[in-house]
């Protein structure tokens, strides 16, 4: 007579278990918000109560978590109350909103922000492109619709995305570590140096 044993639910043969890859995620996040940006593979293979080979298994190395967190992030910013703003007039209270959510959002997201921009040792120049990619092609979008409605030359979204986003990485680097200065003052800061540019080209 044969017996037939059943295994238990979202386990493999071997005793593995089957971990969803979103779940790893946010041990990820929980590690790097309680260990700041030098969270280690080992210290999140723990957190989620798995084995580090899981975590290889399931992700992929630091590079490669990098960029599945910086999707994350870059979700939350593209979520944010800020940005939603292609129904808006073209003016400079406008992009001073649009810089604020941002910066609002990666102070909240400090560590995260730390960890997907400071990369890895096997990084490549396309890594770190990465996260200003996904951030830039969104705000292109949004000046072409402002400079099509309003008769100006939207054959400059782009670039001026990639710059945008690419100084505000920069400055948002200096800026957490700047607990005295306020959001608002600097968006409104930086919307002064690059409204002049946006509005009149």
């Amino acid at each position: 007579m044969t017996v037939r044993v059943r295994r238990r639910p979202g386990r493999p043969v071997g005793g593995q278990p089957v971990v969803d890859r979103n779940l790893l995620l946010d041990a990820a996040e929980r590690v790097i918000r309680r260990d700041g940006a030098g969270a280690s593979l080992e210290a999140i293979a723990i957190e989620a109560g798995v084995s580090k080979p899981i975590v290889y298994a399931r992700i992929g190395s630091r590079t490669e978590l990098a960029n599945a967190l910086a999707q994350r992030l870059t979700d939350r910013l593209l979520a944010a109350p800020g940005l939603e703003l292609s129904t808006r007039a073209y003016q400079r209270s406008t992009l001073a909103a649009f810089i604020k959510s941002t910066l609002e959002t990666i102070g909240e997201h400090r560590e995260l922000f730390l960890y997907v921009t400071r990369g890895a040792a096997d990084d490549t120049p396309e890594r770190t492109l990465y996260f200003a990619e996904r951030s830039a092609l969104p705000l292109a979008t949004l000046l072409v619709r402002w400079r099509v409605r309003h008769d100006l030359d939207a054959t400059l979204a782009v670039p001026w995305a990639y710059a945008i986003i690419g100084m505000l990485n920069l400055v948002s680097l200096w800026w957490i570590n700047e607990p005295d200065r306020s959001a608002d003052v600097l968006a409104d800061q930086i919307a002064e140096l690059l409204w002049s540019g946006l509005a009149d080209s």
